[in-house]
């Protein structure tokens, strides 16, 4: 960004250092031993000798720092600068190549040898100007093959279309009638249903009349059986009475009483005989007063329920795993791509006959940067001929390191040199990865556009770029070189009461020539402008009507 001076009383304290430590280390030195008057022999210092040259040493030390930065005590006048309120710019230089925007490349329309190719790589056409043109003797060949199969491929998606079309409305017959029968069947149910409750109810009643009947069967039944024994008994003694009346003869005065007795029996036993008919026929009307039917009827109607339940969960299956035969959107979109292909396989002779003629155009003013037709060559459909590129949409292709990236920002404003024109552009994309570049470095990939184009721009040349990074209007400045640094921060030199301060200070953008002060001085502060290397922090001076206390303390 810019470059920054050292503290050189720090330099001047390190020289003092290295002069005493160089006369502690006097004692290791050898001399030659010049009165023995023999060559190469050499003999330690005598120790007598070593303090006072020590003692010399010291003295030219610290004159030497004296000379560096405190010669006097006395005041001295020194340069300085006022801290002013500037328009500041902050800009990157880098190199890029010049590239369009704009790039078509032209295939060849039909099957047929080039007759003239009136172009070159390199040449500036217009739109509208001819390039290629073509032989259309041989265009007549396979076209009636073409025709047929382009009608056998209508024909057959047409077919593939109406199946399903037919196929979908059989099914959708199918299961308009399938959920018929299930609304039909869902409304018997609910019928049955309503019979079934209807039964359950008149069994439950007839129930209760059943529950009375039996207690009163259960009477009569003992009644009968009562009547029963009751003849049995009077049965037995009328046969007694009988045996004894067939024993007696009937003059005998006790036979005319047996003989009463017994008509009497018969009388009682004609009496209860008659007495159980009575019971038996209370008996059986009793037993007739069932439920009438309701039982069966009931059973018969649960029967059916599950049977038209079960239809119903059989339609319903069959109604959830129905096929569906209507043709898939890629079914569609292959049937169409077969249409198309047929189509283009079926150019008429009068289409490519016309395509032929009309050769190959350009379509916008620039330049022609790539040639593969040669004239005489066969040109086959959808081959490549040649490439056409746009000299009026151009923009510079960027590859900036890595390190740098934050001098790329979407937007900001550059200048763009390219041979003896500059240009204005606009920075229109910057890449989101860095990628080794042919030095295997990496680098991100950046591309500015071209605002104001002409027709001087060359494609594929280098252009010097400058992009404006950051830009300040009316900011508190300094020039770059009154700026140092050390590894407490950066700081300025500044008098304070006739004395040198250092006033760290924190650094914005900066340009060529001067630095953005965020914080540290404010407008109208002077600072020391000497860059000799003599100033030092604590030394007496005066400068130019330095102000004492300007210092920003926010």
């Amino acid at each position: 960004m810019f470059k920054k001076k050292k503290d050189k009383s720090e330099e001047a304290d390190l020289q003092t250092q290295e002069s005493v430590k160089d006369a502690e280390d006097l004692e290791s030195f050898e001399v030659l031993d010049a009165m023995e008057g023999t060559a190469g022999k050499k003999k330690k210092l005598p120790s007598w000798a070593i303090i006072p040259v020590i003692g010399v040493l010291v003295i030219i030390g610290v004159a030497g720092y004296l000379a560096s930065g405190h010669k006097s005590e006395k005041s001295s006048q020194i340069d300085t600068v006022k801290a002013k309120k500037e328009d500041i710019k902050q800009v990157y230089n880098t190199n890029g190549t010049v590239g369009s925007e704009k790039e078509k490349v032209f295939y060849s329309p039909v099957n047929a040898p080039i007759d003239q190719c009136n172009i070159k790589a390199g040449q500036a056409v217009k739109a509208g100007d001819m390039m290629v043109t073509f032989d259309t003797t041989n265009l007549e060949r396979d076209n009636q093959q073409s025709e047929m199969n382009t009608l056998s491929a209508k024909y057959s998606s047409q077919d593939a279309i109406e199946q399903s079309g037919r196929a979908a409305q059989t099914q959708a017959q199918t299961q308009a009638q399938t959920e018929a029968g299930i609304k039909s069947l869902k409304d018997q149910i609910q019928q049955k249903q309503a019979e079934i409750d209807s039964l359950t109810q008149a069994a439950q009643s007839a129930g209760s009349a059943a529950a009375a009947n039996a207690q009163k069967a259960a009477e009569l039944k003992g009644e009968m059986q009562k009547n029963l024994d009751a003849q049995d008994t009077k049965k037995a003694k009328l046969e007694n009475l009988q045996r004894e009346l067939d024993g007696m003869d009937s003059n005998n005065p006790g036979y005319s009483g047996k003989l009463d007795e017994a008509n009497t029996l018969t009388n009682e036993i004609a009496d209860l005989s008659t007495k159980y008919r009575a019971l038996e026929q209370q008996y059986n009307s009793i037993g007739a007063t069932d439920d009438g039917g309701m039982s069966e009827a009931l059973m018969q109607a649960q029967s059916e329920l599950e049977t038209l339940k079960s239809s119903l969960s059989e339609m319903e299956n069959s109604q959830g795993v129905s096929t569906d035969t209507s043709l898939t959107g890629a079914q569609l979109s292959g049937l169409k791509i077969t249409e198309n292909l047929a189509e283009l396989a079926q150019m008429t002779t009068e289409e490519l006959l016309a395509k032929g003629r009309e050769g190959l155009k350009a379509e916008f003013d620039g330049i022609i940067s790539d040639v593969k037709a040669l004239e005489g060559n066969e040109a086959a459909q959808g081959m490549e001929l040649f490439t056409l590129v746009d000299n009026k949409n151009v923009n510079v292709i960027l590859e900036v390191p890595a390190n740098d990236f934050d001098n790329l920002a979407i937007g900001s404003k550059a200048v763009i040199k390219i041979g003896r024109s500059s240009y204005k552009g606009t920075v229109e994309s910057v890449d989101k990865i860095a990628l080794p570049n042919e030095k295997g470095n990496p680098a991100i990939g950046a591309k500015i556009h071209i605002d104001n184009p002409d027709d001087e721009i060359v494609i594929g040349v280098t252009g010097k770029v400058t992009i404006t990074v950051a830009e300040k209007k009316n900011t508190v400045c300094l020039p770059n070189e009154v700026v140092n640094t050390s590894t407490e921060g950066d700081f300025v030199y500044i008098i304070r009461d006739g004395i040198v301060k250092k006033q760290f200070v924190e650094l914005g953008i900066a340009s060529n020539s001067k630095v953005e002060i965020v914080k540290g001085i404010k407008e109208g502060t002077e600072v020391v402008s000497d860059t000799s290397g003599s100033i030092k922090e604590g030394m007496q001076a005066s400068g130019g009507g330095a102000q004492t206390d300007a210092t920003d303390k926010e």
